[in-house]
């Protein structure tokens, strides 16, 4: 049932299209003619006569398969029917644009002859002719490239010379910066050449090279539009090269109008090309001779031609495939009027480029300069030039511009798919090489080649790897960053791989041009820019140092730690004077005389005060309390001091045994220097930081240098450095890698990096001195990092983090159970007071001997016979 309605619905809305669109089987195309009486005031009556007349003739001969209705109108202002198929329009470029906005949602084709400098209507929907005088199509031409895309350039310097008129490069200036067809308007600068038959060569070559020399492409931009004559093009050629005006990110458009078809091209400015440069010619290839049409009326009766031809083979198409079918399924499947406007649109286009003659004397040829990665390709190297010149497009008033290719090919596509050669070497992490069993490389890994196939990919090139043994090369084959992490230790170790040096093989061929760069880390230094050049620095490394971890503190005297000494010093003064205070307010108080019950026991002697007073701030009290009022304010006041100084104990006692006290770290250069008599420090040799320490004037880094020490033995360096005797200064990924591989093989966190960063050492990739492509190398370096590409690939073959590397700023608060450690203090005071008493015992009793032997001594002893 479901099935039905959907049929049913859908045979209802073909019929609706069907009333809505007649086919042309059933009903003739009609075409609406525009003829613009305020724009043609004095030739409407001559053009519409003509039209009509011909008219005649087309449906005659032309269209035999059916027919098509002609309405007139003298104004463009008119009410688009539904019924309409086409409108033919001869207006100015405003009411044009006017009229096909307004017509655009009907689906017709639209076909318009409009003024000079007129915009084209977009090509996919009509068909606009430019009525152009003779000598007049540079404005038009460069207003037809910029609306279909072949230059964007939002801001231009326009150079020409005397020999184009004022009204002219008003013209170009209004057809460069106006809007139009949705695109945006440009900014210009403007620079006139001067050139007379009374100067000389060298006064005119003077000439340009003065004003060319005031150009700053980072304010006006590097965008060029060069209109001159075709005997200046050389000298500005030569002057813009010579003025660095040219590169990889400039564009130069030479607009020579002044040749015929009589030039073959533009080889003799071959010679002038250099690498990187975005240069492209549009000549005047125009041939003149009287057989040559042209015209309003030529152009009329050619697109009039076309129309008919196209609509007499699309109502063949249709009576054929409607011969085939029923009439049900005719309905369902024949042409919509979008369908009808885009066939009769594309055989139109195909007719008027087939058999078009109207004004195709006057062409224009585009060529541009192939330069990009030439000067590497080993079959052009022998030449004096190494730039090819394409013909990339041509341009006629009656279809406008056709293009084969690119205009500037390099800015939209990069390297063309060149294959370029760069050089490298193994050096992990940066260039890793895996080879096979025969000692082939079959793979390249590594920060840098992830950095080259970005580019490739962006700058649109591929590249063969020259491979250079250097010095330190070992079995390539033992590296693997992402699982065997104390690998690259051993790597370090054994060769001493760093990106300070590279083997001086690789920077000869990059210096000469026999590689287009180093595909290799290399640390960036004055002293080699004057070999090679450096890119943007891909990496910067910093140097740290490799300390023991700060260890726990013994807690032994646990118990003395939530007081200062001088706390327990004014704790001890305090109780040995409150005993004594107590002692006299105790004695001289009234009160016991008045109520008569002083006695000899209790607080009536010093000892039993002061023990009174210790035994109150631990908290035991006393037997006796103090019977004056003076004496209980005394005590009472004390009580509260105990209350406080106990709570104040017990709460930073708690604390410490949760938070255990730790070794004042090294943690700054600083630091470091203050401990020189108890600590030697080591760091790499031949490398960057060497050389900075060498050279610097420094007094803290001067002593880090003079008092170095050389390690050989890099396990017996770690073993120092756990045992907190030696310091080690370099990068901080290789000191991470250390602090990786003693975790693995301890399990235990025995080392710690320094806070201090310093001598950030930069690396980056090699190129020639004099390449051109650095600014477009760097630009996509630069857009790697903004991403966080180089980030992540740095990452990815760096050890993977554990809790060695974590910086605690707050030290944990776990549930701890208090052991042996926590206690021994208390043991050490029940020891120390057993032996205090042991000495106290053992002295009160040789001092009762003494006493009771005196006192036997000195007994009168009775006289006997």
């Amino acid at each position: 049932m479901f099935i039905n309605v959907v049929v049913a619905l859908c045979f209802v809305l073909n019929v609706v299209k069907s009333e809505t669109f007649p086919s042309l089987l059933t009903t003739n195309a009609t075409i609406a003619i525009v003829i613009d009486k305020e724009y043609l005031p004095t030739e409407y009556d001559e053009i519409k006569s003509k039209i009509e007349e011909y008219l005649v003739y087309a449906k005659r001969e032309i269209l035999r398969h059916g027919g098509v209705n002609v309405q007139f109108y003298a104004w463009t202002a008119i009410n688009v029917k539904r019924d309409l198929t086409a409108i033919l329009s001869i207006t100015s470029c405003a009411k044009t644009w006017a009229l096909f906005k307004a017509s655009e949602t009907e689906n017709l084709l639209h076909m318009a002859i409009s003024e000079q400098d007129c915009a084209r209507l977009p090509q996919n929907e009509a068909i606009t002719i430019p009525i152009i005088d003779k000598g007049q199509e540079t404005p038009q031409m460069l207003l037809d490239l910029r609306t279909i895309g072949v230059y964007k350039w939002k801001k231009m310097i326009i150079i020409y010379d005397n020999k184009v008129s004022d009204d002219m490069i008003t013209r170009i200036i209004r057809s460069v910066t106006k809007q139009a067809n949705r695109i945006g308007a440009s900014g210009i600068s403007l620079m006139k050449l001067f050139s007379s038959s009374s100067l000389s060569i060298e006064e005119i070559r003077s000439n340009f090279k003065e004003k060319l020399s005031t150009i700053d492409p980072k304010t006006v931009g590097g965008n060029f539009l060069v209109i001159v004559s075709f005997e200046f093009v050389e000298i500005i050629m030569e002057y813009a090269k010579e003025l660095k005006l040219v590169d990889t990110l400039n564009q130069w458009l030479y607009v020579i109008s002044d040749t015929t078809n009589k030039i073959t091209g533009l080889m003799r400015f071959k010679r002038l090309l250099k690498e990187g440069d975005n240069v492209a010619f549009i000549y005047n290839n125009t041939i003149s001779k009287k057989s040559c049409k042209g015209g309003m009326m030529c152009h009329i009766e050619e697109i009039l031609a076309g129309f008919t031809k196209s609509l007499d083979s699309a109502i063949v198409d249709e009576f054929e495939t409607a011969a085939q079918v029923s009439e049900e399924e005719w309905e369902a499947i024949r042409p919509t009027k979008q369908d009808r406007k885009n066939d009769l649109l594309e055989k139109m286009k195909k007719y008027l480029t087939d058999y078009g003659v109207c004004d195709n004397c006057t062409t224009w040829k585009f060529e541009t300069g192939e330069t990009w990665g030439r000067e590497y390709l080993d079959s052009i190297r022998s030449e004096h030039s190494i730039a090819e010149i394409l013909q990339v497009g041509s341009w006629r008033p009656s279809d406008g511009p056709t293009m084969s290719d690119e205009l500037f090919p390099h800015i939209s596509h990069g390297f063309r798919g060149k294959t370029l050669p760069v050089v490298s070497f193994h050096n992990p992490p940066w260039q890793i090489l895996k080879v096979n069993e025969s000692g082939d490389v079959i793979e390249y890994s590594g920060i840098v080649f992830d950095i080259m196939r970005e580019l490739s990919k962006n700058l649109n090139f591929t590249f063969n790897v020259e491979i250079v043994k250097s010095h330190f090369q070992y079995n390539v084959t033992r590296y693997n960053p992402k699982n065997e992490t104390t690998a690259f230790l051993d790597v370090i170790e054994s060769s001493g791989i760093s990106t300070y040096t590279v083997p001086q093989e690789i920077l000869e061929l990059v210096h000469n041009k026999s590689v287009a760069m180093g595909a290799c880390a290399f640390t960036v230094t004055e002293e080699n820019k004057k070999l090679i050049n450096f890119t943007s620095p891909i990496s910067i490394q910093f140097y740290t140092f490799l300390v023991a971890r700060p260890r726990e503190l013994s807690r032994a005297l646990l118990f003395i730690s939530p007081f200062t000494g001088g706390t327990w010093l004014c704790l001890a003064a305090t109780i040995i004077s409150m005993g004594p205070i107590l002692y006299c307010i105790h004695k001289y108080s009234p009160v016991y005389e008045y109520k008569g019950i002083r006695g000899k026991g209790g607080l009536a002697t010093i000892q039993n005060c002061i023990w009174y007073m210790y035994g109150a701030l631990l908290q035991q009290g006393g037997m006796h309390l103090p019977y004056a009022d003076s004496a209980r304010i005394l005590i009472g006041s004390w009580w509260l001091v105990v209350l406080v100084i106990g709570t104040s104990y017990c709460g930073n006692l708690v604390a410490f045994l949760t938070f255990p006290k730790i070794d004042i770290p090294i943690t700054t250069i600083d630091e470091l220097i203050q401990h020189v008599d108890t600590l030697t420090w080591s760091y790499g040799k031949n490398t960057f930081l060497e050389a900075q320490l060498q050279v610097t004037k420094d007094k803290t880094y001067r002593i880090i240098y003079e008092h170095s020490k050389d390690v050989t033995d890099k396990r017996n360096m770690i073993n120092l450095i756990k045992a907190g005797k030696h310091v080690h200064i370099d990068w901080k990924i290789k000191l991470q890698y250390i602090m990786k591989q003693q975790f693995q093989e301890s399990d235990t966190c025995d080392l710690a990096l320094g806070a201090d960063e310093f001598f950030d050492e930069q690396i980056a990739l090699i190129v020639s001195p004099d390449t051109p492509y650095l600014n477009k190398i760097n630009t996509e370096i630069k857009k790697l990092h903004q991403v966080g590409l180089i980030q992540k690939w740095l990452e990815d073959y760096l050890p993977k983090k554990d809790k060695c590397w974590k910086k605690k700023r707050s030290v944990e608060v776990n549930n701890h159970t208090v052991n042996l450690d926590d206690m021994q203090g208390s043991f050490f005071i029940l020891a120390l007071g057993f032996l205090l008493s042991f000495i106290v015992i053992f002295t009160e009793k040789l001092w009762w001997k003494k006493v009771t032997n005196k006192e036997n001594n000195s007994e009168v002893q009775p006289f006997t016979t």
